[in-house]
């Protein structure tokens, strides 16, 4: 459930956005390579990240607890597969400078991208929400991938969607949030710290939130051949 990186303290970036009066301090970390990066179609029980799971850039100063992250989720970033692809969890990237005792109530949604299906439509429907659950102490200190689990009922997925991550409580150690090499995408980046939903391009973000939904990809349900006859005999009463 974790992973660890060592930070290379090359230098400090600095994106400041005055009109909105909160700047981004990044600081870079570590390059991670996608893992889905295919053009065949994909097996019954195969895996993809249907959101950016790359990870880069430590944005320090930013998380206040009591907040949610959203991102935009395009499940056609992982090829064909032909039964849908079932989201399983939902992992959010973050890191700490230094050991600490911080636990954190987390819980994750998967949400339907509302109307055109455009990443700055509003989610239009819930298909799946976690359970409540509590992470850390997060020790040793570096990079954390953040794993919320999804009900295993949950419905198989074409479409764009949302991917949330709630955080429930806040503590007085927070971490840094974590996000790609860039560029920002608009829209598909989304921060809501108690005053509704900000698109984080706008403040200076150098990419998209490290936070992705995995998925699995799910068999075709097999349809029995049957002959008319077959068919008619079911439904003639029998004589007694």
């Amino acid at each position: 459930m974790r992973d660890t990186a060592i930070v290379l303290t090359l230098a400090l970036v600095l994106f400041a956005s005055p009109a909105l009066g909160r700047e981004v301090i990044a600081t870079p970390l570590k390059a991670g390579a996608r893992d889905h990066a295919s053009l065949i179609s994909r097996e019954e029980g195969d895996l993809c990240h249907g959101c950016s799971d790359e990870y880069h850039w430590t944005i320090g100063g930013w998380m206040t607890g009591n907040e949610v992250y959203r991102v935009y989720c395009e499940p056609s970033v992982c090829s064909a597969c032909e039964g849908g692809w079932k989201p399983i969890s939902v992992t959010m990237y973050l890191y700490w400078d230094e050991a600490n005792s911080c636990a954190l109530s987390v819980s994750a949604e998967i949400e339907r991208a509302g109307g055109r299906g455009a990443p700055c439509d509003d989610p239009s429907e819930t298909l799946v929400a976690s359970q409540v659950i509590t992470v850390g102490p997060f020790d040793p200190p570096g990079l954390w991938a953040v794993t919320v689990p999804l009900p295993e009922d949950a419905q198989t997925i074409t479409d764009p969607f949302f991917a949330t991550f709630r955080f429930h409580n806040t503590c007085g150690q927070l971490p840094d949030i974590v996000t790609s090499d860039g560029p920002c995408e608009s829209c598909r980046s989304w921060n809501d710290w108690g005053s509704g939903w900000n698109d984080l391009c706008p403040y200076g973000f150098p990419g998209n939130l490290a936070l992705f939904t995995t998925l699995e990809c799910q068999g075709v349900t097999p349809v029995l051949s049957m002959t008319w006859g077959a068919i008619k005999a079911m439904y003639i009463p029998k004589e007694g």
